[in-house]
């Protein structure tokens, strides 16, 4: 099995680093590759640059051997969508299962994807289950998880979504954006690797130490 966790990492935290530990402990996995989207073509521009975001995924994946960066959408010149990555990566890997990473926020919003209906026929989905979070079957997802197997566990390829319950960490990096920019600390929410960076370049509106 094949795992992508997709994300713009802006910055990356530690609710997307344990959220990645636990897919792998779930779903046995020896490594999860940790994919930069680059240049978000269905939201606001990042607040820091690709190469600032990528230089701070690669600082915090770096004390955990399973989770693995992945820049194979920072060399595109145009907008960062997954279902281009995801035929990128099935065109690599044929007919092995694959599987995409996500949020609740993120699949509730999945109808807005660039060529959302295509996802399910590259990936299996787990979505990782958030406290407080949408409801698995809001609308028009109900109608997504009718026509795709939902259930415990994953044994195809693609076209099957796992909810997965985990007690995940409750950190926004637009919360840590703006704390940041606040002049609030934030270092209990960020890898000590990734609060050094941002302090030495002065993103997010932090003063810069160099």
């Amino acid at each position: 099995m094949i795992a992508l966790f997709g994300g713009t990492f802006d910055p990356v935290h530690r609710g997307h680093l344990h959220g990645a530990a636990t897919v792998c402990e779930a779903l046995g996995l020896e490594a999860i590759s940790m994919v930069l989207s680059a240049r978000p073509g269905h939201r606001a521009s990042p607040g820091a640059s690709a190469e600032h975001r990528w230089e701070m995924l690669c600082l915090a994946c770096a004390d955990d051997g399973r989770l693995v960066p992945d820049d194979r959408e920072l060399h595109r010149d145009r907008p960062s969508y997954t279902v281009e990555t995801l035929l990128e990566v099935r065109g690599e890997i044929g007919d092995e299962s694959l599987v995409w990473v996500l949020g609740s926020d993120a699949y509730a919003d999945l109808t807005s994807w660039h060529r959302w209906g295509e996802v399910l026929d590259l990936t299996n989905l787990v979505v990782l289950e958030r406290p407080g979070g949408p409801s698995r079957w809001a609308p028009p997802l109900d109608g997504i998880s009718r026509r795709h197997r939902v259930e415990g566990m994953l044994d195809a390829p693609w076209g099957q979504i796992l909810f997965l319950k985990a007690p995940m960490q409750e950190v926004s990096a637009s919360e840590i954006r703006a704390a940041i920019a606040g002049g609030r600390p934030v270092a209990h929410l960020l890898p000590e690797r990734v609060a050094t960076y941002i302090s030495r370049h002065g993103l997010y509106g932090a003063p810069s130490d160099s």
